[in-house]
């Protein structure tokens, strides 16, 4: 085992993997057991994801508190299982004149202090066992609110049905549920196209590696890459 690795690495996730896949081939590479990631990203979710090594990894919940920001592709129109268009499409609704305009006026009503029900697509946990889990077998379990803050939500472009935004917001924020949630507003329905998370904390996607380079890489090129973390760190606004 590699008892040397200690510390902060930044990937930029791409479509496909799961953080978990991310998070086991670290931990493969390095040799090292102590490894963790600092908050979900779906598999067709691409951008920064944060990963803990070593001793680092008691920090989790310290990171994992951290603001976050996303840019996102919505579509109006149909709703899917999954909220993404990893799912089937279970709905589908007219959006009749909506324009930009319209989606402006929605956004800010989600900023602030708010409660979201998470997707049953998640991986949070019911008994034990993710709530995809019970998705996938068609059984239904309770699935309670919980608070989250969006501090800013901006339209950056609309061109029917699609609408591009940039959410900034806490821990715990499904994007997909909000997507849902904005067309639910504005009479339709909705799902998420295109996600990408840009920003946790301080930290920033472009100081990410690629998937292709740490591949590439050896676990003596990787461990100098590795940010020293010792204290709990708050979050920047950017």
């Amino acid at each position: 085992m590699n008892d040397s690795a200690n510390g902060l690495l930044l990937l930029d996730k791409p479509n496909g993997l799961t953080s978990f896949d991310c998070v086991s081939f670290v931990r493969r590479k390095l040799g090292i057991k102590r490894v963790g990631h600092c908050g979900t990203l779906d598999p067709a979710a691409r951008g920064l994801l944060m990963i803990l090594v070593g001793p680092a990894t008691r920090l989790q919940d310290s990171f994992l508190g951290l603001e976050k920001q996303y840019w996102f592709r919505g579509e109006f129109g149909r709703k899917t299982s999954t909220g993404d268009l990893e799912g089937d499409v279970i709905s589908e609704r007219p959006i009749g004149p909506l324009n930009t305009q319209a989606v402006e006026t929605v956004l800010p009503q989600f900023i602030g202090d708010l409660e979201q029900t998470p997707p049953a697509f998640a991986a949070l946990k019911f008994k034990g066992k993710p709530y995809y889990h019970y998705a996938r077998q068609g059984v239904e379990i309770p699935r309670v609110p919980r608070a989250i803050s969006i501090r800013s939500f901006d339209l950056l472009a609309f061109e029917r049905p699609y609408w591009d935004a940039r959410v900034i917001c806490s821990r715990g924020t499904y994007i997909r549920t909000l997507v849902e949630d904005v067309a639910e507003r504005l009479q339709t329905c909705g799902t998420l196209v295109d996600l990408i998370r840009e920003r946790v904390g301080p930290f920033k996607r472009e100081q990410g590696l690629s998937w292709e380079e740490v591949r590439k890489m050896d676990t003596d090129t990787i461990l100098p890459l590795l940010l020293p973390v010792g204290r709990e760190r708050e979050p920047v606004h950017a």
